[in-house]
């Protein structure tokens, strides 16, 4: 875990952490012979799922929260170059700030939402050392993997020179990911 990440990972209760960290990408354990799989979620998923505005869905055959709605990006990050374009426009002047999300993901879509769009986010991104730019892993999964080295979502990378700097992990707040983009060396 690098640095900023550990600094808000550190600030956040260690059930909330788990959750946030777990996202999209990680299904809970298969239940065991002995215990028949359940159509209702896990304690921790429901608590997650109760939390979230977008319309969602429980799949209990992947434990997947699913987005049954597509949240718009704002236009800095929509009317961005695709992750390896960017990277080139990038040069070593600028950080690119790749947010991975999938169309299938409610936290993915609530991340979108609430922080992704919140003014002063986008704020921050409109500064002239960044450059957003967003991959949607299940149409983009090559790019996610050659650049990012994972499809994990929601994840937010900081890119230098084609090389990831830092890493967020999980859904964020807007105040979370503003402080990670403020901590990131310029």
């Amino acid at each position: 875990m690098r640095l900023e990440s550990r600094i808000i990972a550190m600030s956040t209760p260690p059930v909330a952490l788990a959750i946030l960290l777990a996202g999209c990408s990680s299904p809970p354990p298969a239940p065991s012979a002995e215990q028949p799989a359940s159509t209702a979620p896990p304690p921790r998923v429901q608590a997650w799922m109760d939390r979230l505005t977008v319309k969602h869905a429980y799949d209990p055959k992947t434990g997947f929260i699913v987005a049954r709605e597509t949240v718009a990006l704002p236009p800095i990050v929509r009317d961005a170059p695709p992750l390896d374009a960017a990277i080139a426009h990038a040069g070593s002047g600028r950080t690119v700030i790749a947010f991975a999300t999938a169309d299938r993901c409610a936290p993915c879509q609530q991340y979108k939402r609430d922080a992704i769009s919140d003014p002063a986010v986008v704020a921050r991104l409109s500064e002239a050392r960044f450059l957003p730019t967003h991959v949607e892993v299940d149409r983009s999964p090559a790019l996610a993997d050659a650049y990012l080295g994972a499809r994990s979502i929601p994840m937010t990378y900081a890119l230098r020179d084609g090389k990831v700097v830092a890493e967020l992990a999980g859904q964020r707040s807007a105040a979370e990911l503003s402080a990670w983009l403020d901590a990131l060396p310029r």
